[in-house]
């Protein structure tokens, strides 16, 4: 679109929006004699009125498709969410099929193969497989050590007391009883 500037050097295309535009047809008004001034002022209501009525035309045939719209949406399943649920998958896909996010992801995948093949990387990976394989060594000799093996001979004496000492109750009794009958309350009842 060309911009033109008017005889008093305004763009054309935004005239009508200027201040101007307001004091050139209020002088143009007070110029004309009142019987041209009213013919003109009948014509722009005229004109006026015809375009309310199209306005309000088109905004009840706007009105109209979107109900049979909305109806024809509701007939085949199709709820705000699934619109919504659509919309944001291919807002994401738009997204994903970008070029800055094609170009980045790019540049990423380039920085992992950099650094995977760096020779900082590679010493630190070969460090952490060592250290994990001394680590796991280091577990089974103490394991295998004098001291583990007094701490889970102490721990187990202390099971064993614990368990004797219950297995004198009744609690204890009735527990082993009712075990060797087979759960049966009523056998439990009839031995001495």
């Amino acid at each position: 679109m060309t911009s033109t500037l008017n005889s008093s050097g305004m763009n054309d295309d935004h005239f009508y929006d200027s201040p101007e535009y307001d004091s050139v047809t209020s002088q143009h008004n007070v110029l004309m004699d009142p019987e041209e001034r009213e013919r003109q002022e009948e014509e722009w209501r005229t004109e006026l009125a015809k375009l309310e009525e199209e306005i309000q035309t088109l905004r009840a045939v706007l009105n109209t498709k979107l109900r049979e719209t909305a109806e024809l949406k509701r007939r085949l399943g199709i709820t705000p969410m699934v619109e919504f649920k659509q919309d944001l998958q291919q807002g994401i896909s738009a997204i994903r099929e970008s070029e800055p996010i094609q170009k980045t992801n790019e540049k990423l995948h380039q920085l992992g193969d950099t650094i995977a093949s760096s020779d900082a990387y590679q010493k630190t990976n070969a460090a952490f497989k060592s250290f994990g394989a001394f680590a796991t060594r280091k577990l089974g000799d103490f394991r295998n050590s004098t001291a583990f093996k007094s701490v889970e001979d102490k721990v187990g004496g202390a099971y064993t007391s614990i368990k004797n000492q219950l297995s004198g109750s009744r609690s204890a009794n009735e527990f082993d009883d009712a075990r060797r009958n087979g759960s049966n309350p009523d056998n439990t009842r009839n031995q001495p």
